[in-house]
């Protein structure tokens, strides 16, 4: 009985080592698998079919493309449009998740193609509300979809050449969102609150791509724009989200505009402290003192530039 009990246990020990030597084996079979399809995969060349291409050149009126387009490059996520590309021209995910892959001529004529649909684009009447407040007149709508298109052909450039659209391609976009923004009737008309949002430095720092050389382009952009311009809302306290957000515009401002706005916020901070002394509660006392503080570091990049080289 004990032998028996005794074999039995070797013949377990037996079938269990054989098991995990065939699970060795499997996992390194996977394994093996998974690095020739993770190779092949990024071998691949790919071409864009016949009926994606025929599908562009074929597209009229694309408002709802150039709406989509306008959105994506006044956020705060980069200038990406491939998604957009995809669901407009019915384009597989595929195809559209390896453009860095794509043959070097398809990718050349797929551009040339949208750049050619881009030129056919339109408003129609039917279509304005994505634009326009209101109805607008022949002019306005003229004005407004020739800064579109030239978003659109940026974009498009930044998507499919990057390194060769350069500085001007991103500036453009700005400039042209900058101006859109300014027309009558459109939904941003007048608001201050589009204009900061565009010109935020962590917005132009992921329009760029997260590219210093590029970042620091737009924002001279920017400076001359603002200083040139009659807008002083970035002067004025009621302006900002919060203290902390001020910092992401201090780049725009002269010493002088900063000083004013370093006034606005003190005052500001006067008004409430006289409150809390009246009735006394800690974390708002301590919020004001860590107000106060970082107001009174503020700097115009110049100034910080001084000190730092002194």
């Amino acid at each position: 009985m004990f032998n028996k009990t005794r074999a039995n246990g070797w013949a377990k020990r037996n079938e269990w080592k054989v098991g995990l030597t065939m699970q060795h084996t499997l996992l390194s079979e996977l394994t093996q698998l998974i690095a020739v399809l993770k190779r092949n995969e990024a071998e691949t060349v790919y071409t864009i079919p016949s009926e994606i291409m025929g599908a562009v050149k074929k597209a009229k009126h694309l408002e709802r493309f150039l709406h989509e387009i306008f959105l994506t490059v006044s956020g705060s996520g980069g200038i990406n449009i491939i998604s957009i590309i995809r669901r407009e021209f019915g384009m597989r995910s595929e195809i559209a998740n390896h453009i860095n892959q794509w043959a070097p001529y398809s990718r050349d004529q797929f551009e040339d193609e949208l750049h050619d649909a881009i030129d056919r684009a339109e408003i129609r009447p039917g279509k304005q509300s994505l634009f326009f407040e209101d109805n607008a007149d022949k002019k306005e709508v003229a004005e407004a979809l020739s800064l579109l298109k030239g978003i659109a052909h940026a974009a498009v450039r930044c998507q499919f050449n990057p390194e060769r659209a350069g500085e001007e391609a991103y500036i453009e976009i700005l400039d042209h969102l900058i101006r859109f923004c300014g027309l009558p009737y459109t939904h941003s008309a007048g608001n201050m609150i589009s204009f900061r949002n565009l010109i935020s430095s962590n917005r132009l720092y992921s329009m760029s791509g997260n590219n210093e050389l590029i970042t620091t382009a737009l924002k001279a952009y920017v400076k001359e724009w603002y200083q040139h311009s009659s807008f002083t809302f970035l002067e004025d306290r009621e302006w900002y989200y919060t203290y902390e957000s001020v910092l992401e515009y201090t780049y725009i401002l002269t010493g002088e505009q900063l000083e004013r706005l370093q006034i606005d916020f003190i005052q500001y901070i006067r008004n409430e402290f006289i409150l809390v002394k009246g009735k006394p509660e800690l974390h708002k006392a301590e919020h004001l003192k860590t107000m106060l503080e970082n107001v009174l570091n503020w700097m115009a990049p110049s100034e910080a530039a001084a000190i730092h080289s002194n």
